[in-house]
């Protein structure tokens, strides 16, 4: 008996096999796709929520920021004493018309020869900006 005669009796049982297997594969596989659609949902779920928690505590620190720091030194670093009078004693200085060049020059001289007494209001305003801003 030749081959062919039996491959032919047996051709269609092997075709219902292999569509019920292709059947069985392409479920399994939606049911994959669907897993991974039902995991990037849940993922985005968790997102959005761990975002919304964030932009809430972020508005409740800067709403205690903002109450604690009402009336102090904005500047990340306070200034110092010498600042303090450069500050007030460059103002008289750009109305004689002066260079910057000049300015820093003559205040730096002024703040070396000034004596203790001189600078201690300077001083006192520059401990209280200190600590207003180590309170923060």
């Amino acid at each position: 008996m030749p081959l062919s005669g039996l491959d032919g009796r047996w051709w269609p049982w092997r075709q219902k096999k292999k569509e019920a297997y292709q059947e069985v594969v392409k479920q399994e596989n939606r049911e994959k796709e669907a897993m991974k659609l039902l995991e990037k949902e849940h993922l985005q779920k968790t997102a959005m929520e761990l975002l919304e928690q964030y932009l809430q505590f972020q508005q409740e620190v800067e709403k205690e920021g903002k109450k604690e720091r009402e009336g102090c030194f904005e500047a990340k670093h306070p200034m110092s004493a010498f600042f303090l009078f450069s500050k007030e004693r460059r103002e008289a200085l750009l109305q004689e018309k002066k260079t910057i060049l000049e300015i820093s020059k003559i205040a730096g001289e002024e703040w070396k020869n000034m004596a203790e007494e001189q600078k201690a209001p300077y001083e006192e305003e520059q401990n209280g900006i200190f600590s207003c801003a180590s309170s923060i």
